[in-house]
């Protein structure tokens, strides 16, 4: 709720602001609308003769062709004498090559030309990539088509996925003209095939109309080809467009010369006429004052957030010039809750607001000395300890010099290989161990993952397999996923030296089997060393897990040194988030378990804590 009055005359002002720019906004983008409306309208008009007036271009042309190859010599003097009389082969087939050649000279002279077949009878002569056809010429659609024609010429659509061009052949040796069909027989027929796609080319224009579609039909209602040729749901939309066509006829219409224009179901549609009275229907969806809005009116739009920023910059100032005493003081506040307490409330030259702000200064001053005096113990207390953990690491590093170490078994390592000539059980012993020392001594302190944890581990247990031959053997289950797991470096070496010196030596057993795990669920880290040897009494179990529990050292003899620095590191980089289980059965074995919540897991609590 707004109980502030700044608020809320500040809100009204905002409100009316908006209000106005927003309605001029309105108007200046109606405005444009209907202007662009009526301009996209004649120009999609003139786009739609301009591509009609290209395709009666073509069709004049390929009309012309037709009637060349019609009256040539080939067909008007040969063709009769070759069907009158019977022909030897030999003549047949130099008609057929001089015929050929001559097609030839229109079929390599156009790129919309698929192939050209003039008709005799059953027969055919062809250039180009024809679609053969069975029966004569009288049994083809085309020619149907062409001699219900007045003038012997029609334009069809072929199940190729072409459309063909025919012309009726007749002999024009008569005494009437060639206009007269009843003096002129019949004799063929001339057709030929275009290319739909080359034919689009000449439209190509209509592709600045976004979502434009046309279909090209001939006199008799038929679909030439249509644009665009990959859309899926145009074959529908085409039949819809003829059947707009013959609606549109039914009511009258038949423009001779110039579009016919009119909107129907979101469309725009555009029908022309030819001069062979094939009709170019064009279709592009009407753009609504919303989808013009989003497109055309980012101006406008841009505007009118203009005028709006600069209203609110104006009547942010003027609250900033009448409230800003009050503000100074609610800013100090709002620092004071923060827990900024050596911030001051600046001076505002309000003498009341003034005496306000000191005394909360004064306030703040002295709530900072507490805190300050028990942020200072609590420090001391914590460097105390940080210093101690370090001095302890510092002593561990400096027990060994490491690099008189490292030399020192490197010469070793040298002679043992000079004297033998090969590697031998020395150099593999010698190998191990500096890489145990290696790690004791530059990654103590440090966190590793645990493959490379559990490569030190592999390390140690090589070495005391040749101390103990035979007398124990590893085996390994580890989970890929706890792999990658961060851990403090030799954490496993002091569990593994219990299984082997307390569990595997001290057995009767020939061979013990010592089984190391790893899982990772859930955010969960276990690892676990299982051995299978003379395990614990259930006193010295008792008092091994108070020992852990307590932190303190265990009994004389007891064998637990190695665990409880393990645990006290544990302790220490993990917190709750860690805890040790240890179980062990006289003559049965050892088990010492290992759980570590990764970040973003749930705390461990002291149930698993009584565990240790």
């Amino acid at each position: 709720m707004l109980t502030s009055m700044r608020n809320r005359m500040v809100l009204l002002v905002l409100l009316m602001i908006v209000v106005l720019t927003l309605t001029v906004a309105f108007i200046a983008l109606r405005h444009n609308y209907n202007s662009a409306s009526e301009m996209a309208e004649r120009y999609n008009r003139q786009l739609a003769l301009d591509a009609m007036e290209s395709l009666d271009i073509k069709n004049r042309k390929y009309g012309e062709v037709s009637l060349q190859i019609v009256m040539s010599s080939y067909v008007q003097e040969q063709l009769p004498r070759l069907l009158e009389a019977e022909k030897d082969e030999s003549e047949f087939l130099a008609f057929k090559t001089g015929l050929t050649e001559f097609l030839q000279q229109y079929y390599y002279t156009s790129d919309e030309i698929e192939s050209i077949r003039v008709w005799f009878g059953d027969k055919a002569v062809s250039v180009g990539e024809p679609r053969l056809k069975k029966g004569g010429y009288e049994e083809q659609a085309g020619y149907q088509a062409a001699k219900a024609n007045p003038a012997h010429l029609a334009w069809t659509s072929s199940t190729n996925r072409t459309m063909s061009q025919w012309h009726v052949i007749t002999s024009f040796h008569g005494k009437l003209g060639p206009n007269n069909g009843s003096a002129n027989p019949v004799i063929g027929a001339v057709e030929i095939n275009m290319k739909p796609q080359r034919l689009l080319e000449s439209i190509d224009k209509l592709k600045v109309i976004p979502g434009v579609r046309l279909s090209y039909v001939n006199r008799n209602g038929e679909l030439l080809f249509r644009y665009p040729e990959d859309d899926e749901e145009l074959g529908e939309r085409a039949g819809e467009d003829l059947a707009l066509l013959e609606a549109w006829k039914k009511r009258g219409g038949e423009p001779q010369t110039e579009v016919a224009g009119f909107s129907q179901g979101g469309h725009a549609f555009f029908i022309e006429r030819s001069y062979l009275g094939m009709h170019l229907i064009i279709a592009y969806p009407v753009q609504t004052f919303t989808e013009y809005v989003s497109v055309a009116g980012r101006q406008v739009a841009l505007i009118a957030l203009v005028v709006l920023l600069l209203s609110v910059l104006g009547v942010a100032y003027i609250s900033h010039m009448t409230t800003r005493p009050l503000r100074i003081v609610l800013e100090g506040i709002g620092k004071f809750g923060e827990g900024r307490l050596e911030e001051k409330i600046r001076v505002t030259g309000v003498r009341e607001i003034d005496r306000i702000g000191r005394g909360l200064n004064r306030m703040a001053r002295q709530i900072q000395q507490l805190l300050d005096s028990q942020v200072g113990f609590k420090q001391k207390e914590h460097d105390l300890e940080l210093k101690s953990k370090q001095a302890e690491l510092k002593a561990l590093r400096n027990q060994i010099n490491p690099h008189f170490l490292f030399n020192t078994l490197q010469s070793i390592h040298s002679v043992a290989l000079r004297k033998t000539g090969k590697e031998t059980e020395i150099n593999r012993m010698i190998l191990h161990l500096s890489k145990l020392l290696r790690e004791s001594i530059y990654q103590i302190g440090n966190n590793v993952t645990l493959e490379n944890e559990l490569n030190n581990l592999w390390a140690y247990v090589e070495l005391q397999q040749y101390r103990f031959k035979g007398k124990f053997y590893v085996k390994w289950e580890l989970d890929y996923f706890s792999l990658s797991q961060i851990v403090p470096c030799l954490i496993l070496q002091p569990i593994m030296e219990n299984a082997i010196y307390h569990g595997a030596s001290s057995s009767e057993r020939d061979c013990v089997l010592i089984v190391v795990r790893s899982g990772f669920d859930e955010r969960e880290l276990v690892l676990e060393v299982r051995d299978e040897g003379i395990g614990m009494e259930p006193e010295t179990l008792e008092r091994l897990r108070e020992s852990l529990a307590e932190g303190r050292e265990p009994a004389q003899g007891s064998g637990g040194v190695g665990l409880i620095n393990t645990h006290h590191r544990l302790k220490y980089e993990f917190g709750q988030s860690y805890a040790m289980t240890i179980d062990s059965i006289p003559h049965v074995g050892t088990t010492v378990r290992i759980v570590i919540r990764t970040e973003g897991s749930d705390t461990i609590g002291d149930e698993g804590e009584e565990n240790v």
